[in-house]
């Protein structure tokens, strides 16, 4: 339960930068996107390791569903729009949703191979 509570305070962390950075620098991005990419920066320069985020990463990848509870409830608020621009908004929602399964799917793809060729190499982070 303590490894949980360190890892969550660790990512809260690199959010809480994020948007620090954001407010400072007067930034058009929201603080959770460049704490996202603080987070892969410092996995990927090995400044934070794995092992310090995987497990609470994993609960909230079990648990992610949750998250479109609110969404799915939004959209019966705005059911007028969907009458007036339903197909376009049908098609650019399904093309956005594509693109982003299939970038996520090829990255996952491309780090996994990653990661099993470097565990044949001998190297275990």
């Amino acid at each position: 339960m303590v490894r949980y509570f360190v890892q969550f305070i660790t990512i809260l962390l690199i959010y809480l930068i994020g948007n620090g950075l954001v407010r400072w620098l007067d930034l058009p991005v929201p603080g959770s996107i460049v704490g996202m990419a603080l987070l892969f920066l410092g996995l990927t320069l090995k400044v934070c390791k794995l092992k310090w985020v995987e497990a609470i990463a994993q609960l909230h990848i079990k648990h992610i569903t949750l998250l479109f509870i609110p969404f799915a409830v939004g959209v019966w608020h705005y059911t007028g729009i969907f009458r007036i621009e339903g197909l376009k908004l049908t098609a650019i929602l399904a093309a956005s949703s594509i693109s982003v399964l299939l970038v996520t799917a090829g990255m996952a793809e491309f780090f996994e191979i990653k990661t099993k060729k470097g565990r044949q190499n001998g190297k275990n982070d």
